[in-house]
């Protein structure tokens, strides 16, 4: 495959393979190309403006300037312009400020120029109709990935490196390719590209391992390491898809909680997971928490299984801003902690109903006679109280510091923390729980325990029930 008569290798036949083998592209779709002005994205885009001829595929040339490098990246977005109107094709140029970009403090600045370019790409994609975005990933690149992924202490998810396709739209049609093999198509066509100053600059882990590393294990150890590294991380893609799937299906019976920027776990039935699969539930479950791409290293699983044993509060930080915390039998993984809870209230009037939307529930309240109630009705989200002892008008609110009540069946004046400690309430809930309050005093911690001063007695003769029905509409 892939060979010439002459015995020459033909990377045009090479890449027509790779997108068959994958499936990446059809007869007739449109293909957004991303393309920087390097080697590999100026021969990606020859290749698949020579195809289009055959294949009917169409492209659409996309670029941005990140405004990092000054005249620079100006001589690159004016080469892409220039290139594009030879190959009379349609682009898409723009420019965006990286460091003005929003959430460009919250990574590092590879990883803002990333996001913001495939915001870019998705964006222009939408607007010419495009079914698939072409990406210049070459098989160097492949290596590359790898090897920064092990030096980083990646577990499997990060050594299987990068996908040919991803999400059935971004596409690699040169993932099987070496550099040399481009480099050598790019001097046969005359293709034309510009260089990147900064992927010469050490100072970047990806440049030193594509300068120095991977020329030195070639050298030393085995020719062929790109090519075999490559092997590598496409057979542990194959079997942590598979691990990926028996995760996934495993997931939902470990999964409480995906509401409010905070994913929970069940600890106790995560542990009865084997250790593998209860790896990477971990790191499915952080990965449905987040909105950054950076990956877990092993390091970060490992000391998510530790904090599966803590005590009851402790947290874990974990890249892109995301906290883990232990609430008692659950893992909660939430993207930042909370800032100081500003408080709410809302008043509770006599046979009307309230919305309590910060607790995404309804609440009523009725005054009857004492013989025209069951009592045993009484449930975690059905209340009864002695009118008499109440002070109207009734109000529903969150906690607040100081907070005591008298728990009914207790053994007198409780604060309102420690009884939702000793209630296991995680932390993270107890902001959400309404309190009905007569005047300043506690008469219900709502679907916990009401007040031992107003409850129904042998002498009352009027009662006020009070009902919680979930709000469908919060």
């Amino acid at each position: 495959m892939g060979q010439r008569p002459d015995g020459k290798s033909d990377l045009s036949l090479k890449v027509q393979h790779t997108i068959r083998k994958y499936q990446m592209l059809r007869s007739g779709e449109e293909v957004v190309v991303a393309v920087s002005g390097g080697i590999d994205s100026s021969v990606l885009l020859h290749l698949l403006h020579r195809f289009s001829q055959t294949e009917g595929y169409s492209p659409h040339v996309a670029h941005l300037n990140h405004m990092l490098r000054g005249e620079e990246s100006q001589r690159d977005a004016d080469f892409v312009r220039d290139y594009t109107r030879q190959l009379g094709l349609e682009a898409t140029i723009s420019s965006t400020a990286v460091k003005e970009a929003k959430g460009f403090r919250s990574g590092s600045l590879q990883e803002s120029a990333r996001r913001v370019r495939y915001a870019f790409l998705e964006e222009v994609a939408a607007r010419v109709g495009a079914q698939k975005i072409a990406l210049g990933h070459t098989r160097d690149d492949q290596a590359e990935t790898v090897l920064v992924n092990l030096l980083r202490g990646a577990g499997l998810p990060g050594l299987r490196g990068i996908p040919p396709v991803r999400e059935e739209r971004f596409v690699r049609p040169l993932i099987e390719t070496s550099r040399r093999e481009i480099e050598e198509y790019a001097l046969q066509n005359q293709v034309s590209f510009v260089t990147d100053s900064t992927n010469l600059k050490e100072s970047y882990l990806r440049n030193r391992i594509r300068l120095n590393l991977l020329p030195l294990l070639c050298e030393q150890y085995n020719p062929r390491l790109p090519e075999s590294l490559a092997a590598v991380a496409s057979i542990l893609a194959e079997e942590e898809g598979l691990l990926e799937s028996l995760a996934s299906a495993r997931l939902s019976s470990v999964l409480l909680l995906q509401d409010k920027g905070r994913t929970a776990l069940s600890i106790p039935v995560l542990l009865r997971e084997p250790v593998a699969l209860r790896r990477r539930i971990l790191i499915a479950a952080s990965r449905m928490a987040r909105s950054s791409d950076l990956p877990l290293s092993h390091l970060h699983v490992f000391a998510l299984e530790e904090l599966l044993s803590a005590q009851n509060g402790s947290q874990l930080s974990l890249p892109g801003r995301m906290v883990a915390i232990k609430e008692y039998d659950r893992l909660v993984f939430t993207e930042q902690v909370r800032a100081p809870f500003p408080g709410w209230e809302h008043p509770l009037s006599i046979d009307r109903l309230v919305r309590v939307p910060e607790a995404r529930v309804r609440l009523k309240a009725e005054i009857h006679g004492r013989s025209e109630v069951d009592l045993k009705q009484s449930s975690p989200s059905r209340a009864f109280f002695d009118a008499d002892g109440i002070l109207f008008p009734l109000t529903v609110r969150s906690r607040r510091p100081g907070d005591y009540f008298y728990p009914l069946g207790g053994k007198g004046k409780k604060k309102l923390k420690e009884f939702l400690i000793d209630a296991k309430v995680p932390r993270g809930q107890r902001d959400d729980i309404p309190l009905l309050v007569s005047g300043e005093e506690i008469v219900w911690v709502v679907g916990l325990r009401i007040d031992e001063r107003f409850r129904v007695r042998e002498g009352t003769e009027k009662v006020v029930m009070v009902e919680m029905i979930p709000d469908e509409n919060a």
